[in-house]
């Protein structure tokens, strides 16, 4: 059974206060023996009433991240430039299943990444990092990202663990 490590939102910055607004799209990470990012719209149907799909990306584990921000540029941005060249590159560019180790080169991936970063928008993501998460290290890359970012990190967890047959907790709740 897969685990979910992360969660993003996917919205917009509210003028005057923190948090976010009008969320559109949640993607989350599955990992365990091949990880998965998964994009669902908020609301299933689009403005048209026509039923929108899950996406689901099969990352690189180097770029794992980076593979999301692109993913949120292609399908929720909508970014032309962006969308362009992922149809140029993709081998197959209209799958709602895409494997990046077998869909796209190394370099065309980065030229991806690079384009990605020069999106200015006015969305925001809200990152939801959980323990454990293969992205803690890969967080240091959104600031190449030019729109707004939240990170939240696991700062307390008790869990049950099978082995001592007791609560196990990590972390703090008082500060």
């Amino acid at each position: 059974m897969a685990t979910f490590t992360c969660q993003i939102l996917i919205g917009q910055k509210h003028s005057y206060d923190s948090g976010i607004i009008n969320i559109s799209h949640s993607l989350y990470l599955s990992e365990n023996s091949r990880p998965a990012w998964i994009l669902s719209p908020t609301n299933i149907l689009d403005e048209q009433n026509h039923p929108q799909q899950n996406i689901t990306w099969i990352p690189t584990l180097e770029n794992m991240l980076e593979d999301a921000l692109v993913m949120i540029g292609i399908y929720v941005l909508k970014n032309k430039e962006l969308t362009k060249l992922a149809n140029q590159l993709f081998r197959q560019p209209n799958k709602n299943f895409i494997e990046l180790y077998q869909d796209i080169d190394s370099k065309g991936l980065e030229q991806l990444y690079y384009q990605a970063r020069k999106i200015e928008s006015s969305h925001k993501i809200i990152l939801s990092v959980f323990q454990g998460s293969s992205i803690l290290k890969q967080l240091p890359i959104l600031k190449h990202y030019q729109n707004d970012i939240e990170v939240c990190k696991s700062i307390f967890t008790k869990e049950f663990s099978l082995w001592s047959r007791k609560f196990e907790e990590i972390g703090d709740l008082d500060d």
